[in-house]
């Protein structure tokens, strides 16, 4: 007897590359770091905080359009989306939403670092996009019957969860390697997404075949989120703690996009297949792995150039006021 059975006419899942769940990753916590940003700069509160907010929300979202640009296959794709405007799907929606949320969420930034008083307005409107991001992501898998983590009305609220532990930790991971402290309410916030994300991963039931065969590949990821949670918690005692944190949040984030997408690709049946054991092999090979690490440096290395470059934009005007 074989030890991989496929069913009789029931048609492979496609094999998603991990770009897909990264880009859902970074692009909600994006939305979620600038949402929290725009909220504190409008009520004119934590300006360290929003500074930081606003600069993960920015490199996380550059770094979410890349995967997104490369996981279409051919940049030009993306290209071809932009010169021919169309409100017809969520797809081509979001090749304008994107872009004008990343602009909006850099004005914010400079205007707010300047001192400048336009920027609560942009720093609101920038907020607003954010939601727009949200539902774009949710909007992109949809309902689909079909699939069988696909058709829950709460699948959104998944999403707002893994943007906020996803954004505050990263939040977390840039303030702690320019060894500036968190407040204590935004590791909270981090610890509470980040087990939540957790428990809304044991939520998501998965196909039958990999609840029989793959069920430690699944309680891992959910894992990672309640790892976030608890070291989210200790750090808030052990401030040096923050940055590991804030990765692991970052992952519990993204290993709820992985079980949404990379296991929740199945179509409904009851056996492991030989694709669903393409999929896992393909999460865990040394090609996702290396997107997945250089991935977080670029980000990094767009966090600490924006950093530099925003402090030095908002000590000059601080000078000018001065002088």
């Amino acid at each position: 007897m074989p030890k991989v059975i496929e069913l009789v006419n029931v048609p492979p899942a496609l094999t998603w590359e991990i770009l897909e769940p990264l880009a859902l990753t970074l692009l909600t916590a994006a939305a979620c770091a600038i949402l929290l940003a725009g909220c504190l700069t409008v009520s004119g509160q934590g300006r360290r905080t929003r500074g930081g907010l606003f600069i993960t929300g920015i490199a996380a979202s550059i770094t979410g359009l890349g995967a997104l640009t490369l996981s279409l296959g051919n940049p030009f794709h993306l290209y071809m989306f932009m010169v021919s405007p169309s409100f017809s799907s969520w797809t081509t929606i979001g090749t304008f939403l994107l872009p004008v949320f990343l602009g909006l969420s850099m004005l914010a930034l400079y205007l707010d670092s300047d001192g400048d008083g336009r920027a609560r307005p942009v720093a609101g409107l920038a907020a607003l996009f954010a939601l727009g991001v949200l539902t774009y992501a949710s909007r992109e898998i949809g309902y689909l019957q079909g699939r069988v983590m696909w058709h829950s009305a709460a699948l959104p609220l998944g999403f707002v969860l893994a943007g906020l532990s996803g954004g505050t930790g990263l939040a977390a991971l840039l303030s702690g390697l320019k060894r500036r402290a968190m407040p204590a309410w935004l590791l909270l916030l981090m610890s509470a997404a980040s087990l939540l994300c957790a428990g809304a991963g044991f939520l998501l039931t998965p196909p039958e075949g990999y609840a029989l065969a793959m069920p430690q590949a699944w309680t891992m990821l959910s894992l990672i989120g309640g790892a976030g949670g608890v070291l989210g918690l200790i750090a808030l005692k052990a401030r040096g703690l923050a940055p590991l944190a804030g990765l692991v949040a970052y992952g519990g984030g993204l290993g709820f996009y992985v079980r949404l997408i990379f296991l929740g690709q199945s179509i409904p049946r009851n056996s492991y297949t030989a694709v669903d054991a393409q999929a896992v092999a393909h999460l865990v090979s040394a090609h996702s792995l290396l997107i997945l690490a250089g991935s977080l440096v670029f980000l990094i290395g767009i966090g600490m150039v924006l950093g530099g470059l925003f402090s030095n934009t908002g000590m000059a005007g601080k000078e000018h006021s001065h002088g």
